[in-house]
C-alpha cells in the first residue's frame, strides 16, 4: 500500500514536471523557431548514433546534416565545433 501511494505521488510529480518543460519549450520554440530547429536536429542526431555499433549512411547534401553545413544558423546556439 505505501510503495503503491509512493509510486502515484511519484507519477504526479513527474507528470506536473514534464507540462512545466512542455510550457518552457513551447514558450522557448515560439520566441526562436531557428533555435527549435536545431535543438530537434540534435535529438535526431542523438537517437541516430546511440552506439557505437549503429551504423547510418545519409547523404550529406539532405536537410539531416543542415546544421554542421551552415554552422546552426543565427538563432543564439552553438553550432557543433568542427574538425
Amino acid at each position: 500500500m505505501i510503495l503503491a501511494e509512493a509510486y502515484r505521488e511519484a507519477q504526479k510529480v513527474k507528470g506536473e514536471g514534464d507540462a512545466k518543460a512542455a510550457v518552457l519549450y513551447a514558450e522557448s520554440f515560439g520566441r526562436d523557431p531557428q533555435f527549435a530547429q536545431f535543438l530537434r536536429s540534435l535529438d535526431a542526431y542523438k537517437a541516430s548514433f546511440r552506439s557505437k555499433s549503429d551504423v547510418i549512411v545519409v547523404d550529406p547534401s539532405t536537410e539531416f546534416f543542415k546544421v554542421m553545413r551552415n554552422g546552426g544558423g543565427s538563432g543564439g546556439a552553438a553550432a557543433p565545433a568542427r574538425k
